[in-house]
């Protein structure tokens, strides 16, 4: 419930976002040039974790997007940018060691056990085809008409902040592990028990498994800046720095509590565990962008 809470704030700030931008837009009584764009941008993107289990959790990928754009200028400085591109995100997430305990087992002679389960170098891959949609506030430093520029002057400062919406539509994983162990614990008798194979007691060789996860969207703060180099009458390119945080956790519904594991039966389907409160995505890199003058905006 306060996962689907989260996405309904972040989609209205970002539907009011809009209608005040359109507000302005109905107040500007002067007329400044639309620039029509096509970029590409890519660089590293990595999952954040919140309260990770253990401190050898580590994380890291690349990934990146292509497509065309839109800006509509209201003043010299000020413009609201718009695109539609296709990406993707390749994001590894590895932990050396997962260990976890479950209490108070019954064996079948009726005596309690505790079971001791240890995960090595569990990883996860994650690969995800996405379509992004982002609505960000661009910043500009003034750039003169080309014909009054000298030759050091034709470049400018600009910034962009806003919200940007993945929309995930292929987003598969693979989960795996080189090896585990199972003991057991008696505590009425101080009895460990860990060379039992028939009963899943003991060390056993990894598994891998592959899934993937339903259509989903993330909501991620955007920001981006660089220099905007005007390079023809009606021709600018942007090269420039982004960053991009997601604003929750699309996994989060997909992971398994520990307790799946059994003596009985040894994992063999890992799925995605609860190693971690929450993992937002995380990507920084390069972004060019080609844009070309359009129609004045009205």
């Amino acid at each position: 419930m306060k996962i689907v809470r989260i996405k309904k704030i972040n989609l209205l700030l970002l539907i009011i976002l809009t209608f005040c931008i359109l507000g302005v837009f109905r107040v500007s009584a002067q007329k400044y040039p639309n620039e029509f764009s096509i970029y590409c941008e890519g660089g590293y993107a990595a999952f954040i974790f919140q309260k990770a289990i253990s401190k050898t959790t580590s994380s890291k990928g690349y990934g990146g997007d292509a497509g065309v754009g839109f800006t509509y200028f209201f003043s010299q400085n000020l413009g609201l940018h718009t695109s539609v591109g296709v990406g993707f995100f390749n994001v590894n997430n590895q932990l050396r060691q997962l260990a976890f305990i479950m209490l108070k087992l019954e064996d079948c002679e009726g005596y309690l056990y505790d079971l001791h389960t240890t995960l090595n170098n569990y990883n996860e891959n994650h690969k995800s085809i996405f379509v992004s949609l982002p609505l960000m506030l661009q910043y500009q430093t003034k750039l003169e008409p080309i014909s009054n520029q000298k030759k050091n002057n034709k470049a400018g400062f600009y910034a962009m902040m806003g919200a940007k919406a993945l929309f995930l539509l292929n987003n598969n994983y693979t989960s795996k592990t080189t090896s585990l162990s199972n003991a057991a614990y008696y505590p009425e008798f101080d009895t460990w028990i860990n060379s039992q194979p028939a009963l899943g007691l003991g060390s056993f060789k990894g598994c891998s498994v592959n899934g993937k996860l339903d259509f989903n969207v993330l909501i991620m703060f955007a920001f981006e800046a660089g220099i905007k180099w005007q390079i023809g009458k009606k021709l600018f390119l942007y090269t420039g720095a982004y960053f991009d945080c997601g604003l929750h956790d699309t996994t989060k519904k997909a992971r398994v509590p520990y307790n799946s594991f059994t003596t009985q039966e040894p994992p063999t389907d890992l799925a995605l565990l609860e190693f971690a409160k929450r993992m937002n995505l995380m990507a920084v890199g390069i972004k060019v962008r080609l844009a070309f003058v359009g129609s004045k905006s009205h």
